[in-house]
């Protein structure tokens, strides 16, 4: 069945440029049952990263030797600094610091810049460069991290939890006291966390430290080089991580290529324990953008692609794909069940229709527009305004 789309067009955002930008980006009818329900925050994801191919698939021209030459991507790198990040969420119970009845924003708040969230944390640069923190905004917390060396880029920051009885007594690391503004344990049964941050770069390719719940952290940040040559880059180029997710204790990360690594805590280092055999891209094609979402949903990995053919500002088709943990395949989805899938400017969200009372089987999105939300039914492979009465109950309209 062909995409089928209304004439409706997407357009560009027209919001100033020193404008906040909320996050989580979500509907708002979304961000109202978040606040009345906070454990639906586990549910989220950090962000996307836009990518765009060099030259169109499709019109790749032949070698000398005859063989095709795997079409390169580039980072389109849409991450805005002029933006400051507010969060947008007003928690019911014990009200949320500024956001809060009757309360204002905390002098002492030192989030500027969100970088990225898991695990109940968000990671957050403050107003110097250097400085980074962890931030629980359900439990209004915060903690300082060791100082950044800003002459390397930081392009995204994921988190994996793993109990202490599943760690040996040779790696349990030794941890220094730090700043600390009542932390307390994301989960009772997980007791140590480690940090991971991308560069983007492959000197450094990433960067982790880790902490416990009990106050603990290194006292620098542990860098590491990638040797491995990414084996969908045509110049055998070494790898450069953009995009990350923690699940079930690994890091699984997308190269700029498409090439999946799984990242492992190991003998006081990450190593690179698998690589995927099938390139991470949209199957759609010919396309010259996409935007690719990595996300926790029912207990799998999924990879969301809004693509765009000509324009970066108009999303023209949308595919989800899941991850085989078995061979590191993916495989591309046609039917999300009772699932619904929400894609923001900065975040992405798993939900059971049936509980939050949206449309099954669909993908909600809004991609640098400034016309609300879209929604990509998987049944239909059709794409229309969404009309927010078909969003959530009527209670929530209230």
């Amino acid at each position: 069945m062909g995409l089928n789309s209304k004439k409706e067009k997407q357009s560009p955002s027209t919001k100033e440029a020193t404008s906040p930008k909320p996050w989580p980006d979500l509907p708002s009818q979304v961000i109202t049952t978040i606040a009345r329900q906070s454990t639906l925050m586990d549910n989220i994801s950090y962000g996307g990263v836009t990518k765009s191919w060099r030259v169109q698939p499709s019109r790749c021209h032949a070698t000398k030797s005859g063989k095709s030459p795997i079409p390169q991507l580039y980072d389109h790198c849409d991450s805005d600094q002029s933006h400051p990040d507010t969060f947008n969420i007003s928690f019911l119970q014990g009200s949320y610091w500024w956001y809060g009845r009757g309360q204002r924003r905390p002098s002492q708040y030192p989030c500027v810049h969100f970088v990225g969230y898991s695990n109940g944390r968000l990671i957050a640069r403050g107003y110097e460069p250097s400085q980074y923190y962890l931030w629980n905004p359900v439990q209004r917390s915060y903690s300082q991290l060791p100082h950044w060396d800003t002459t390397v880029p930081l392009k995204h920051a994921a988190i994996i939890a793993f109990p202490v009885k599943h760690v040996s007594q040779s790696t349990v690391p030794v941890f220094s006291s730090f700043r600390h503004v009542g932390l307390s344990s994301l989960s009772k049964d997980h007791d140590h966390y480690i940090v991971m941050v991308l560069t983007g770069i492959h000197h450094p390719a990433f960067a982790f430290l880790r902490y416990n719940s009990r106050g603990g952290r290194d006292t620098a940040w542990s860098k590491q080089d990638c040797t491995l040559v990414d084996p969908n880059s045509s110049h055998k180029q070494l790898m450069q991580f953009t995009n990350a997710i923690g699940f079930k204790g690994k890091f699984y990360a997308l190269s700029l290529q498409g090439t999946l690594a799984v990242l492992e805590y190991i003998d006081s280092e990450i190593r690179i324990t698998g690589l995927s055999k099938k390139r991470a891209v949209p199957n759609c094609v010919p396309s010259m953008h996409f935007k690719e979402y990595l996300m926790e949903s029912n207990g799998e990995v999924l990879l969301v692609f809004l693509i765009s053919r000509k324009s970066i500002h108009r999303v023209e088709n949308v595919e989800v794909h899941r991850l085989q943990l078995d061979g590191l395949s993916w495989e591309k989805m046609e039917n999300l069940g009772n699932r619904t899938l929400f894609v923001g400017t900065n975040c992405c969200m798993s939900v059971i229709a049936s509980e939050l009372g949206c449309r099954r089987n669909c993908i909600y999105f809004t991609h640098q527009t400034g016309d609300g939300w879209w929604v990509y039914d998987l049944e239909r492979e059709s794409i229309s305004p969404n009309n927010a009465k078909s969003l959530v109950w009527d209670e929530l309209q209230a």
